[in-house]
């Protein structure tokens, strides 16, 4: 980051599912604000030249980087500088790293709920809020598959999870699991940005997502099982399951997003793939961004100037890809 210079050269998406935006455009909005924080260190963040960002995606032969931006984020009293972050040890400090990393996702209003979460879900919810807000055509089943599986994966041996057999792969549910992935590495930047106000061994993906687990929740979802059936039939499960779900829903209500189900989604999109260019992949359950979203797949990659950003609710900000 000293340099200005970032990449990410792999991912797991599928080019043909145009109804999943890549992880390269989903974080892009975070990272902005982490450039803010660690190139600008408290000025303005207008100032800093953009980033080289070398991300992978759809059509991006990676032979020019994208220029990116910092974000400069709005909080009270203004951005802190890193040496409070990292090295001021008063009373207060941590609570101000906390409001940091939040405001990072733009979950600022959220603050209290995602706080009193337990660990190791604080980040999860955090993350689940995060992407809802961001990807419109993320449903409410998506959801119960993300906090059913991590609420049952620590009851789960190696052995166990190792036996779980799937009908069938279902390469939707794959690219669920590595945009999650992907955000957990995001959360973890972040925090190291903002000084560790959330512990690190909290964040790590092996406590709240396994792969083969996921997409066992997520067929059995779409096949209609109940909330009981996805958690177990533990009750102390069931409980956690609903007080997660109410977090990352509420957070998402507050940016205007209202996470419906996929029964009223299946109706007006027959089928999640469409052809590359095609339009009619994507809907809304909220204030819509569907006719401005399709064209980050249709332009083409190198260094470009900023454009607003497709992915954010009512931003008048943007990013270049």
């Amino acid at each position: 980051m000293a340099s200005g210079e970032i990449e990410c050269s792999n991912t797991l998406e599928d080019a043909l599912d145009q109804a999943l935006p890549s992880q390269a455009f989903v974080y892009r909005p975070v990272r902005q604000r982490v450039y803010s924080l660690l190139l600008a260190d408290g000025h303005d963040g207008a100032s800093c030249p953009p980033v080289q960002e070398w991300f992978v995606y759809s059509g991006n032969p990676l032979t020019h980087p994208d220029l990116v931006r910092p974000l400069q984020m709005s909080l009270p009293g203004g951005t802190p500088s890193l040496k409070l972050l990292w090295l001021n040890h008063e009373p207060g400090t941590q609570a101000r790293r906390v409001e940091v990393l939040l405001a990072c996702f733009d979950l600022s209003s959220s603050s209290e709920e995602l706080q009193a979460v337990e660990s190791p879900f604080q980040g999860l919810c955090c993350l689940l809020a995060y992407l809802f807000v961001q990807v419109d055509t993320l449903c409410l089943e998506d959801l119960h598959a993300f906090i059913a599986q991590a609420l049952c994966l620590p009851g789960k041996s190696a052995g166990q999870l190792a036996d779980v057999q799937l009908d069938r792969v279902d390469p939707r549910a794959v690219q669920l699991g590595s945009l999650l992935v992907r955000g957990l590495t995001m959360l973890l930047l972040v925090n190291s940005a903002c000084g560790f106000p959330w512990s690190t061994s909290d964040l790590m993906p092996w406590n709240v997502f396994d792969g083969k687990l996921f997409h066992e929740k997520y067929l059995q979802t779409e096949k209609g099982h109940t909330v009981e059936a996805l958690v177990e039939q533990s009750r102390a499960r069931l409980t956690q399951f609903h007080q997660l779900k109410s977090v990352v829903c509420k957070a998402c209500l507050r940016e205007d997003r209202r996470i419906a189900s996929r029964q009223l989604w299946q109706p007006l999109h027959s089928g999640r793939r469409g052809r590359p260019g095609s339009g009619a992949h994507r809907t809304s359950f909220g204030n819509s961004r569907s006719d401005q979203g399709q064209h980050w797949r249709e332009q083409g990659p190198g260094s470009r100037q900023q454009e607003p950003d497709p992915w954010r609710r009512g931003s008048s900000s943007g990013w270049s890809n």
